[in-house]
């Protein structure tokens, strides 16, 4: 898979899988075909680098839930 190609929603699943306890589990459990559409509708192209940037926003985003309702840093 290359780094500047834009994904299929198959390649994404399949990268939000293979990095699924980095954020990839978001994608894979909320993420379905016409909400992948839209995105790239929205706001263009999913390559592997912007996918791999999502999955990090959002385990960052996870942790920081997590905080805030007990209290610790996870």
């Amino acid at each position: 898979m290359a780094r500047g190609k834009a994904l299929t929603y198959e390649e994404f699943i399949a990268l939000a899988k293979e990095n699924y306890t980095k954020g990839g589990g978001v994608a894979v459990e909320c993420w379905e075909r016409y909400q992948f559409d839209e995105y790239v509708k929205m706001f263009g192209a999913i390559t592997k680098t912007k996918a791999l940037r999502m999955f990090r926003d959002w385990r960052e985003q996870e942790k920081e839930q997590k905080a805030m309702m007990f209290g610790e840093q996870w």
